[in-house]
């Protein structure tokens, strides 16, 4: 498994995490149905856009934070 393969991963769930608490917090709907559900959010192309647009802007700025650090311990003190 890559990097890139384990933000995928981190950023999906915390996308699915937060549909989920949308659904059964502010739309009340239960936990179960919310379950149920989850097959066709992850089908929805709508759903996979904002998936894939959170995961190249968390991809993104993991790539600058490391740059950074690298940039970092290299300057001489």
């Amino acid at each position: 498994m890559t990097l890139q393969d384990v933000i995928n991963e981190a950023i999906a769930n915390a996308v699915r995490a937060g549909a989920e608490w949308h659904a059964i917090v502010r739309c009340r709907q239960d936990s179960a149905e919310v379950g149920r559900q989850h097959r066709q959010w992850e089908q929805d192309p709508r759903y996979q856009q904002t998936l894939r647009h959170h995961q190249r802007q968390a991809a993104e700025a993991i790539g600058r934070a490391i740059l950074r650090l690298v940039v970092e311990q290299e300057r001489p003190r």
